[in-house]
């Protein structure tokens, strides 16, 4: 709808929007929710450790989300130049990320108390206001309001999570202020991991779509945002099945290891065949894919889908690995990991667009995680081949 209406610069003010908001909720989100999952994973919900855990993760969360607001408000100029300078629209900002991070939070809370249909009931509720809010308030607001308004009707709807987190828990107990320091210090290995993406991943996201803003203008990039945007629509999907089944599956298995190769290889068994086909047929269709999802307008951006999709390839198989880092905790390999592909990025992406002008992104794109795929094959080749 944002491609339809606003065209390609609408689509990269909607990306460079929701990047600000991923510097914001990715390590609460990616990385204090993980441990939360973990550590709250079948311990009873009187238990210390289930209280101790859930207060640390919830004063972490709220910490971190202090620290992060103030300093992107302290770096507006460099963060926000594409979007109103007015208090008001960073206050409703940033209001609106709060949400997104409390619910993330007690998200991660049902999830790891295994009420799933009660996680899907709540996630399906809130992508229907959203869809509501959409077809209403796109062609009446401009396009940084429009955005604003989106992230607060996010937020707001997923505030039902929280009686349906909280039911049946000690919540006096859980909301002390005596925050155990074991306890911190191990959800703080998994935000320091999610932070290393924030700045080897995210980071550089922002830093390249900015780079093609100055260098191509903002019309252009946006159609280099269209081949990302169609991309982000099926690994979104993806990163949601493996946060669902295949990560709390994996941190289960982990003091078994003959168990674990088997669930690992089976899953690359089935994974492969079906990343391919997917890809294939998104190759196949790209004419409809782009005229559905996008607009017309967006055409001339299919130069760029193949090696979009070749890279995607790599990247969708490199993050199933990524997420058995993440589920053995760990941190130094997995930081390790993001810094050289991140470094290799950096190099491809000036090497190419310096010969291939706006075309060599998706190519820089699909060197990057082919490094990144390469690294995790060679650390878990036992894993894969055993």
């Amino acid at each position: 709808m944002v491609a339809w209406y606003f065209g390609p610069a609408g689509l990269v003010q909607l990306a460079h929007f929701q990047n600000l908001v991923t510097f914001i909720t990715l390590v609460p989100n990616d990385g204090i929710n993980r441990g939360v999952i973990k550590y709250l994973a079948g311990t009873t919900k009187q238990s210390q450790t289930f209280r101790a855990y859930f207060t640390a993760g919830f004063y972490l969360t709220l910490t971190l989300f202090l620290g992060t607001a103030v300093l992107l408000f302290s770096a507006r100029n460099y963060f926000l130049p594409y979007f109103p300078r007015q208090l008001s629209w960073f206050s409703l900002f940033i209001g609106g990320t709060l949400l997104l991070v409390l619910q993330s939070f007690f998200n991660a809370v049902l999830l790891a108390q295994h009420k799933n249909g009660t996680l899907i009931l709540v996630n399906t509720f809130s992508a229907l206001a959203v869809i509501v809010y959409v077809a209403f308030a796109i062609a009446k607001l401009p396009v940084a309001y429009f955005l604003i308004g989106y992230l607060l009707v996010m937020g707001s709807m997923g505030i039902i999570a929280l009686p349906l987190s909280l039911q049946g828990l000690p919540k006096k107990q859980l909301f002390t202020f005596r925050v155990s320091g074991e306890s911190v210090k191990s959800l703080s290995k998994y935000m320091v991991m999610a932070t290393s993406v924030v700045l080897f991943s995210k980071g550089l996201e922002y830093y390249i779509r900015d780079y093609l803003i100055r260098h191509f203008s903002m019309e252009q990039t946006g159609l280099w945002q269209g081949v990302v945007r169609v991309s982000d629509s099926y690994t979104a999907l993806y990163t949601a099945v493996l946060a669902f089944a295949f990560y709390p599956k994996v941190a289960a298995l982990l003091q078994q290891e003959q168990a674990l190769q088997l669930f690992v290889q089976n899953a690359l068994r089935l994974l492969i065949p079906v990343i391919m086909l997917g890809l294939g047929l998104v190759y196949i269709f790209q004419d409809y894919i782009f005229t559905l999802l996008l607009s017309s307008r967006f055409q001339a951006a299919k130069e760029f889908l193949p090696f979009q999709l070749a890279g995607d390839f790599c990247k969708l198989l490199s993050w199933l690995f990524a997420n058995i880092l993440v589920a053995q905790a760990r941190f130094k390999v997995s930081i390790l990991f993001e810094a050289i592909s991140a470094l290799f990025y950096f190099g491809f992406f000036h090497f190419f667009t310096n010969i291939y002008q706006l075309a060599g992104s998706p190519m820089a794109h699909f060197a990057h995680y082919l490094v990144f795929l390469l690294l995790h094959l060679f650390y878990f080749r036992k894993l894969i081949t055993a």
